[in-house]
């Protein structure tokens, strides 16, 4: 296992994290008997395939295959590696890491995207350090002093910067001798039309983005001259910086996030600043683009409760539409507000023109719900005294108060009623209407006829049985079946493996089963305790070999060891594994000599392959 990180360390995560909290941020499971289950979130799983067992702390998918202990599944569903799953865990599970812990794993990361990070970091403080230290950031800084109203701790707080258009960074750069592929992948500077290099963000105030880690990866910039066409400039997208995946001042925020289960999101970085110096340090801002999944799983992670507090222009009440659907179809037990801004204004601009105790006052008491909010904008762009159009915003509210809870639709209806003297009973009418009319798209997921694959039968005294899946089993001959029973019985006793270790002659048919005992006997050399399926799958680390100790443990990892068991697998793969193997040979020659019309070859064939199967029944 190719980790820095100590053995204790990570059972103590292990030990800490439980696999059904992980994998429901990112799925709705239910329980089934011991087991859960829900929809897999690696496809497109419309049958509930996926299987959590909480005693061992393994999921798999018999659908797709993937399977793995929580460690695994994070790896895969965040592109992490294996230590940074842990440490991403560890976090989450508020648990202390050592700097030395974290120091060795950011070591494995590949020495280009490591040199990346750091000349990142490099020109962050370097930007910093201008902008407050020289005379090249004297406009800049008296711009955000005065325009912008930040004092210098909360510059250094967010780690604010200004580049100047003499190349400060790319003569750093060169001083320390970084390579030109390294500095052409970093993404920090752009080629001029002469073909030269030069910094990115020349003339520009920036703003470090950083990932959840604090590991800054990019910036945004704004231009300091008014007449730049173009105000606003973003690092481009690359492998290490990801819009979809980043969250501006997530870092920071984080913890306070965890303490109050709460996390606002805006639009715009400076918004997220305001919100800050106004004593709400739970902000986070998108990069510029819509929320995505990710974001949204990111902070089902930390919080309990999203506050949106987007801009009350038509395309800021657009955005709040979108991410409404979208938390509600990825965190689904999530709790939803819309904060209302008064008079169009963003929080920078409340906190600049109406004061910090204004701004405090909004985001804590303009707080709409997802109802409230939806049948508001429905409002946008109307004019309610034409009846075509009141019917319309009516049809838009009906579409919304079906969500909502009975309280809500009577609240709503009641206000409509009395603004616009519609009958109450008449909307309640059209409501029940509405909702009748409502597509049956969301059919109930757990829905027996629904599955293509039958799920596991249940019983009050066992966990689950092996589900059915006939095409599968019937690939399965009787020798690979003796081989998985052994290699699990291998596998779970150190005196299974040592024995069969000494049979004279002995090796598996099929070569993933060979590299599993190889595999098997490093891990119980440096495990000597008691079996942990979850520890085990973490040292094989290879999916496909993962896939296959699932389906050996759900089959066999309940068997007791017997002795006359073993001898019966052995005598199997050791005696008939030879024989199967010249019966497939034979096959495949008899079916070459039929398509080569071969009569004399097919019947000596055809001989010689009855005497081996009466042989074999013998």
């Amino acid at each position: 296992m190719a980790s820095r990180i100590p053995e204790a360390f990570i059972a103590e995560v292990r030990q800490k994290v439980n696999i059904v909290d992980v994998i429901g941020q990112y799925t709705d499971l239910v329980k089934r008997g011991r087991q859960w289950t829900g929809s897999c979130p690696f496809h497109d799983d419309r049958h509930p395939s996926l299987f959590v067992e909480e005693n061992k702390q393994v999921f798999n998918c018999f659908s797709c295959g993937r399977s793995g202990s929580v460690f695994s599944f994070v790896m895969e569903k965040e592109g992490l590696s294996y230590p940074e799953a842990i440490l991403a865990l560890a976090e989450q599970a508020d648990m202390t890491v050592d700097s030395g812990i974290s120091a060795g794993v950011n070591h494995q990361v590949d020495g280009t995207t490591q040199s990346i990070y750091q000349l990142h970091t490099a020109a962050q403080r370097l930007y910093q350090h201008i902008l407050l230290n020289t005379t090249s950031g004297e406009q800049a800084l008296a711009y955000l002093h005065d325009k912008r109203q930040l004092t210098d701790d909360i510059i250094k707080q967010f780690g604010i910067g200004f580049v100047p258009e003499d190349n400060a960074l790319l003569s750093y750069a060169k001083d320390q001798n970084i390579s030109p592929e390294i500095m052409t992948a970093s993404e920090l500077f752009i080629t001029n039309a002469q073909g030269d290099l030069r910094d990115r963000f020349s003339g520009r105030i920036v703003w470090p983005i950083k990932t959840e880690r604090g590991q800054v990866v990019g910036f945004s910039g704004r231009a300091l001259n008014q007449d730049n066409k173009i105000k606003y400039m973003n690092s481009p997208e690359s492998p290490f910086f990801t819009k979809g995946k980043i969250l501006y001042n997530f870092d920071l925020a984080k913890n306070h996030i965890r303490q109050t289960n709460t996390v606002m999101i805006f639009e715009g970085f400076m918004d997220v600043i305001s919100a800050d110096m106004a004593g709400k340090s739970v902000g986070v801002a998108t990069m510029g683009t819509a929320l995505t999944r990710e974001h949204v799983q990111q902070l089902a992670r930390v919080a309990q409760r999203i506050l949106l507090v987007y801009d009350g222009d038509e395309a800021g009440q657009n955005a709040a539409r979108r991410s409404i659907n979208l938390i509600r179809e990825h965190a689904k037990n999530m709790d939803i507000g819309v904060v209302h801004l008064p008079d169009n204004l963003d929080p920078d601009e409340v906190r600049i023109q109406r004061g910090l105790k204004v701004l405090q006052q909004v985001l804590e008491q303009n707080i709409q719900t997802p109802v409230e909010f939806l049948v508001n904008a429905a409002r946008s762009g109307k004019n309610l005294s034409n009846q075509v159009q009141y019917l319309s915003f009516l049809q838009e509210v009906m579409d919304t108060l079906k969500l909502a809870t009975p309280v809500e639709q009577d609240i709503q209806l009641t206000r409509i009623a009395n603004e616009f003297g519609t009958e109450k009973q008449a909307l309640q009418a059209q409501l029940k209407q509405s909702i009748k009319q409502k597509p049956h798209q969301n059919r109930d997921r757990n829905t027996q006829d629904e599955y293509v694959m039958e799920p596991p039968v249940y019983h009050d005294n066992f966990e689950a049985e092996a589900p059915i899946n006939v095409t599968i089993n019937q690939t399965i001959t009787q020798v690979e079946q003796a081989e998985r029973a052994l290699l699990m019985a291998m596998i779970k006793s150190p005196q299974v493996m040592l024995r069969v270790k000494e049979t004279t002659g002995f090796a598996f048919l099929h070569s993933d089963y060979q590299l599993l005992m190889m595999l098997t006997n490093i891990y119980q050399a440096q495990n000597p305790g008691p079996f942990n399926l979850a520890q085990y799958m973490d040292f094989v680390q290879k999916p496909e070999l993962n896939q296959k100790i699932m389906a050996m443990e759900r089959t066999y990892g309940d068997l007791a060891i017997e002795k006359e068991a073993i001898n019966d697998y052995l005598r199997i793969i050791m005696q008939d594994a030879p024989i199967e193997t010249q019966i497939h040979k034979l096959q495949q020659l008899i079916t070459i000599a039929k398509q080569q019309h071969d009569d004399t070859k097919l019947l000596q064939l055809m001989t010689e392959l009855i005497n081996i199967k009466k042989k074999q029944s013998q």
